[in-house]
């Protein structure tokens, strides 16, 4: 087997690796509120979210029969003449190293830009600049800044506004609707998480089983393989064989690996109620369903955070546990830099030593 055949499967096992990763950091925020306040238990609330995940694929696919915009964006960071089972590799070992770090230090950052910083310095460290696309960039990040606000501005407003709407109501009672009502956001934000933060590996999964028709020197067994697998005359796409993979394999890092993340999100930035939950969990999927139709790619991990901030700040600035806020600001800052460098450097190594 050559060491270009070996770097393709490579790939794609740590793709899949990637994906089950981004279920323990980022797909535990669909989750943890609603365990937080014991409107489920975790199991339950596991079952809950696996099922309308794969109901964003349903959506998507069978219903409105589209591809997942965002994925597409996901490829097209950097000029796809240049991407090849090295770059790809590259930018996957530096995401992964990053997350992997921060899930076991229980930190709730974006799984998606730390892969998009891991392409963008893959990319650029051995092609320069020039081969970057400068829109979907700023896009993303914009939405760093913005994602996490428009989650706080609604969050806090639902609140406030349920709040206003149920003052009369009887205390059981109203714990008693908005825990219906939390599971329903909870069910939203999965879908919004499935249309927006699940494709995102799949893109770079599909971009990267595109090139290795363009890339020189793949063995015709390995041709034939991918053939199988993906349909070069289709032009770029992701085929429906790797979204539902990958939507099984996410559901298993929710199962395995997001307690420390869920205890996170759950109450260490504010506590949380059946309508604070609501709020937060409908403020984010909101947030997450308008920008996937569009093809943006905004962190869950951001609007979930900034949901959870803007509830609790209805109790007023110290009700917040500014403290845990500063350690997750922090984490989010370092998100793209860290794998970029990672990600560009091993790239480096690669053309080097193996080109």
């Amino acid at each position: 087997m050559t060491t270009l055949s070996i770097a393709i499967i490579l790939s794609i096992l740590l793709a899949f690796v990637f994906t089950f990763l981004n279920g323990m950091n980022d797909a535990a925020n669909a989750i943890s509120t609603i365990i937080a306040t014991k409107v489920l238990s975790p199991l339950q609330a596991i079952v809950w979210a696996a099922f309308w995940e794969f109901t964003a694929f349903i959506i998507v696919r069978l219903v409105l029969n589209q591809q997942f915009a965002v994925g597409n964006t996901m490829a097209n960071f950097a000029d796809q003449n240049i991407i090849d089972p090295y770059l790809v590799l590259s930018a996957l070992v530096g995401a992964a190293i990053w997350v992997w770090v921060c899930s076991k230090n229980g930190m709730p950052i974006s799984t998606s830009h730390a892969l998009i910083g891991g392409i963008i310095g893959a990319a650029w460290f051995v092609n320069g600049l020039g081969v970057l696309h400068a829109r979907p960039i700023l896009i993303t990040l914009a939405f760093i800044i913005l994602s996490p606000l428009i989650g706080l501005f609604l969050g806090f407003f639902l609140e406030c506004l349920c709040l206003r709407l149920c003052k009369n109501v009887p205390r059981k009672r109203f714990d008693r609707i908005f825990k219906t009502l939390q599971c329903m956001a909870s069910a939203a934000f999965s879908i919004g998480h499935g249309t927006n933060d699940a494709p995102k590996t799949m893109g770079i999964i599909a971009v990267l089983m595109a090139s290795v028709f363009t890339t020189p020197g793949v063995s015709p067994e390995m041709l034939n393989f991918m053939g199988k697998l993906y349909d070069s005359s289709q032009g770029f796409h992701i085929p429906d064989g790797l979204a539902i993979a990958c939507y099984i394999i996410m559901s298993l890092g929710i199962l395995i690996g997001g307690k420390n993340v869920i205890r996170t999100m759950g109450g260490g930035l504010a506590r949380i109620t059946p309508v604070r939950g609501f709020a937060a969990e409908f403020a984010a999927a909101s947030t997450l369903i308008a920008t996937s139709m569009y093809g943006i790619p905004v962190s869950t991990t951001h609007t979930i955070t900034g949901g959870v901030i803007g509830v609790g700040l209805t109790d007023g600035m110290k009700s917040v546990k500014w403290v845990t806020a500063r350690r997750i600001v922090l984490s989010w800052i370092l998100t793209i830099p860290v794998p970029l460098i990672i990600g560009g450097v091993l790239n480096m190594l690669f053309h080097i030593l193996l080109k």
